[in-house]
C-alpha cells in the first residue's frame, strides 16, 4: 500500500455528502455576494469570501476521498480554504482603506477650542501661528512640528508679512524674534545658546515691518514720536517724528466689518485680530487724515489717503491678480468711506498714489471685506430687505454683483464653499467645483465632486479653498460616512492634498500656500507645505 493513501482501517470521507455541503457553501457564497453588493453591506462581502474558501476546501476534501490520509487531506483542504478566503477578502478590504490625517500631517498640536485663532503669512511662507483662548501660543512648520511661544495672555504676536519673523509686543516693549532658523520665542532658555540670534527688542507698539524696517510708535510723558529702527543695529533710530497723542489704528485685512466703526480701533487690533503685522507703516494725522510713511525716511508718501473726518476704513492688502504682470505687484492700501447715506466710496492706492476710485454704491447698510486689492460690499441697499452683494475693483469704476455677467451666465450653483476679494469657489447641480474671478467672473478651475446630491462643506481665505464631499458608497466595503478632504490652491486649483477620511473634522482654517490646519475631537493637524 502506498504512503500517501489511507490505511485500510481509516474511513474515506462520504464524497456525496462532502459534495453536497461544498455545492450549499458555494451557493451560500454566491448569495451573500449578491446580497451583498445589493444592500452594500460590508459583511456580507466578508461572508462571501470566507465561504467560498470553505466550500472550495470541502470539494477538495470530496475529490481527494481516499487518496490521501486524514491529515495530509485535511491540511491541505483548510490551506486552499484559507488561501482562496483571503484572495477574496484582503484585497478588497486593503482597496477601500481610508486615510489617516495623522499619517499626512506635517505637524500636530490639540484639538482647537472655541477662542483660538490661526494665522500664516500672506505670501505663504514660515511658520503658521496658533494663539489659544488662555493666551498660550504655538508655532507650526513641517521641518520642526509644532513648538511652544514664550507669552503671556496679554501679549500681542503676529507674524511678519513675508513670515521670517514673530513679532511680541507686550505692554509697551516689543520683541522681533527671528524665524529663520526656528524661533528663539519658545523659552527663556532660548536664543544665542540655542545657536540662534537673541530677539531684537524696542520700546513702542509696532506700526510696520518691511523687511528689516520696523517702524513703531512710543509716547513718554505726553509726546508721542514715530521712529523707524534697522533691526541690523536697533540701538539708534534712522529717523524720529512727533506724532500727534490722539491716534487711531487700521482696520483688519482679510475679515468683515461694518462700514461705519462704533468706536476707533486701536493701534494693535488689527494686528491681534490676523496675526500678521502688515508691511506698510500707515499713520493717522487728526489734522489731515489717514498717511502712508516710508519705513525707510519716515517721509509721507503720495497724497493722504483718507481724510481726519471721514468715517472710513483703511488696510493695506496684496496686490490682486493679474496674469499679464511677470513682475509681483507690491501690496496696495484700500479705503472704503461711508456716506451719510451709507453709499460707499472705495479707493486703492499704490505708494500713495490712487490707482483707481469707484463710483458712489447704492445707499444702504453695509459690511466690508478689504481683501486682494479689491472692496467686497455686503448687505441690504437702502428701501430693501434683501441682502445682496456688489465688489469694488480694478476694472471699473461701477459697483458689481460678485462674479458679474460670467458667474450669471453660469449653470445653476448648489452651493457656494467661500468668496473673497479675488475668487468665489462654488459648486453646481452638475457636480462640480467651480472657482471663478470675483470681478470678472472668470472660470479659474474646475474640479469634480464625487456625488451631485452629496452635502458641501468648506471655506476659502488667504488663497486656499478646503472643500469636504462625502463620498458615495459604491461596494460593500466602502466606508460609512466617509468623506473626501482636499486642500486647494484657489489661484490655480491645484489639490496639495486629498485624504479619503471617516474621522469627523469639526473645524478646518484655510492658511496660505495652499496649507490648512484641520481639526477633530482628538487633535488637529497641519496638512500641505
Amino acid at each position: 500500500m502506498s504512503e500517501d493513501r489511507a490505511p485500510a482501517g481509516e474511513h474515506a470521507p462520504d464524497a456525496a455528502t462532502a459534495l453536497g455541503l461544498a455545492v450549499v457553501l458555494l451557493a451560500l457564497a454566491g448569495i451573500c455576494a449578491l446580497l451583498g453588493g445589493h444592500f452594500l453591506l460590508g459583511v456580507l462581502r466578508l461572508a462571501a469570501g470566507v465561504l467560498a474558501g470553505a466550500g472550495l476546501g470541502v470539494l477538495l476534501i470530496a475529490l481527494l476521498g481516499g487518496r490521501l490520509r486524514r491529515r495530509p487531506r485535511t491540511l491541505l483542504a483548510a490551506g486552499l480554504a484559507l488561501v482562496v478566503a483571503l484572495a477574496l477578502t484582503v484585497p478588497a478590504v486593503l482597496a477601500t482603506r481610508v486615510d489617516s490625517l495623522e499619517s499626512a500631517a506635517a505637524a500636530e498640536i490639540a484639538p482647537l477650542g472655541e477662542g483660538d485663532t490661526v494665522a500664516s503669512a500672506p505670501g505663504g511662507q514660515g511658520p503658521v501661528l496658533v494663539r489659544r483662548a488662555d493666551g498660550t501660543a504655538q508655532l507650526l512648520e513641517p521641518a520642526t512640528g509644532a513648538r511652544e511661544v514664550e507669552s503671556a495672555p496679554d501679549d500681542v504676536l503676529a507674524l511678519s508679512a513675508d513670515g521670517t519673523r514673530l513679532v511680541q509686543v507686550s505692554g509697551e516693549v516689543t520683541r522681533v524674534h527671528e524665524l529663520g532658523g526656528g524661533s528663539d520665542a519658545e523659552g527663556s532658555g532660548a536664543g544665542e545658546a540655542g545657536g540662534r540670534s537673541a530677539p531684537v527688542e524696542v520700546a513702542g507698539t509696532p506700526l510696520a515691518l518691511d523687511g528689516d524696517l520696523l517702524v513703531v510708535r512710543d509716547c513718554e510723558e505726553d509726546v508721542c514720536r514715530v521712529r523707524g529702527i534697522d533691526l541690523a543695529a536697533p540701538d539708534e533710530p534712522l529717523w524720529t517724528v512727533m506724532d500727534a497723542e490722539e491716534t487711531r489704528g487700521p482696520d483688519q485685512a482679510g475679515l468683515a466689518l461694518p462700514a461705519r466703526a462704533e468706536a476707533p480701533p486701536g493701534l494693535l487690533d488689527a494686528v491681534a485680530a490676523t496675526g500678521v503685522l502688515p508691511s506698510v507703516p500707515l499713520r493717522f494725522d487728526p489734522a489731515q487724515g489717514w498717511l502712508q510713511i516710508d519705513a525707510a525716511t519716515g517721509f509721507p508718501v503720495g497724497r493722504v489717503l483718507a481724510p481726519a473726518d471721514a468715517d472710513c476704513r483703511i488696510a493695506a492688502t496684496p496686490a490682486p491678480p493679474d496674469p499679464q504682470s511677470v513682475q509681483e505687484q507690491g501690496p496696495l492700501v484700500l479705503t472704503v468711506c461711508a456716506g451719510e447715506d451709507g453709499a460707499l466710496t472705495a479707493t486703492a492706492f499704490r505708494d500713495g498714489a490712487p490707482l483707481w476710485e469707484s463710483a458712489p454704491s447704492p445707499a444702504g447698510d453695509w459690511t466690508v471685506l478689504l481683501e486682494a486689492g479689491r472692496v467686497l460690499a455686503s448687505g441690504t441697499e437702502a428701501g430693501t430687505t434683501t441682502e445682496g452683494e456688489i465688489l469694488a475693483s480694478e476694472h471699473g469704476a461701477d459697483w458689481t454683483a460678485p462674479g458679474g455677467d460670467g458667474v450669471a451666465q453660469a449653470e445653476a450653483f448648489t452651493a457656494r464653499i467661500g468668496i473673497d476679494g479675488t475668487r468665489m469657489v462654488l459648486t453646481n447641480e452638475a457636480g462640480q467645483l467651480l472657482a471663478y474671478d470675483t470681478a470678472t467672473g472668470t472660470n479659474s478651475w474646475t474640479l469634480p465632486l464625487d456625488d451631485p446630491e452629496a452635502e458641501v462643506r468648506g471655506g476659502l481665505a488667504s488663497g486656499t479653498a478646503v472643500v469636504l464631499d462625502e463620498i458615495a458608497r459604491e461596494e460593500p466595503l466602502d466606508p460609512r460616512g466617509a468623506q473626501r478632504l482636499r486642500v486647494i490652491t484657489a489661484e490655480d486649483g491645484e489639490v496639495s492634498e486629498e485624504l479619503v477620511l471617516d474621522e469627523e473634522v469639526t473645524a478646518w482654517h484655510p492658511l496660505s500656500g495652499g496649507r490648512a490646519l484641520i481639526s477633530t475631537d482628538e487633535g488637529a493637524v497641519l496638512l500641505g507645505g
